[in-house]
């Protein structure tokens, strides 16, 4: 947990603590963050890292609210997908039982564009919201 905490919470954390002041010296800017669905929603297997992308996540909301009138602008693009064309997609193309849902990197970054553009969500998911968690019992 404590490796996940220091690369997914506190680098992120650290990262805008040093380039924010310029930001807001010059009235423009914007930290764009992404996170896994498990930052949204709970799910299985995910115990681990998924209360680490909850707090990075939580983070990127409160700094988009004290950021409202300073011109820069904080936002985060959950992706529930495997990225194509990444390593993690090749080695999941690999196992035969990774079956999930790809997006391709291209939409990502128009994604991304269309937050930096517009600045008027603090959060995007994609490929959309995620499936409700249901009971098997």
């Amino acid at each position: 947990m404590e490796k996940l905490s220091g690369l997914l919470l506190f680098t992120p954390v650290e990262v805008v603590r040093a380039v924010l002041p310029e930001m807001i010296e010059r009235g423009d800017g914007a930290v764009l963050l992404t996170h896994g669905s498990s930052a949204v929603q709970p799910m299985p297997h995910f115990s681990g890292v998924g209360p680490v992308v909850s707090a990075a996540r939580n983070y990127l909301y409160f700094l988009n609210a004290e950021l409202a009138d300073t011109g820069v602008y904080a936002g985060t693009l959950v992706i529930g997908a495997g990225i194509a064309r990444s390593e993690p997609a090749r080695a999941a193309r690999a196992d035969a039982r990774a079956a999930f849902p790809m997006v391709d990197p291209d939409d990502l970054a128009e994604c991304y564009w269309d937050m930096y553009t517009r600045r008027d969500r603090v959060e995007q998911l994609y490929p959309g919201a995620p499936a409700p968690q249901t009971d098997a019992a």
